[in-house]
């Protein structure tokens, strides 16, 4: 007589299979999210790397300092 034991959970193997490979598939896909998020986090800083000499003749450019305070707050930054 053959041995069917082990038959009787073939067809739930089926599906425990598909299931583990679908949980490897959505953890790839999130850790590669996670390091495209990050590249992204990290681009704006290095981009915006001005000086505060440059953010402040910006500033008096756009009229947000009076030529006086520009004039005082660069006499502070060189100080340093």
């Amino acid at each position: 007589m053959p041995y069917y034991h082990m038959m009787d959970w073939y067809p739930y193997m089926g599906f425990w299979m598909s299931l583990f490979w679908l949980v490897i598939l959505v953890l790839i896909a999130y850790l590669i999210y996670r390091l495209i998020k990050k590249d992204r986090d990290i681009e704006p800083s290095v981009t915006s790397s001005k000086s505060a000499m440059d953010i402040l003749a910006e500033r008096y450019a756009k009229g947000e300092l009076t030529k006086e305070q520009y004039m005082q707050m660069k006499d502070d930054l060189n100080k340093v």
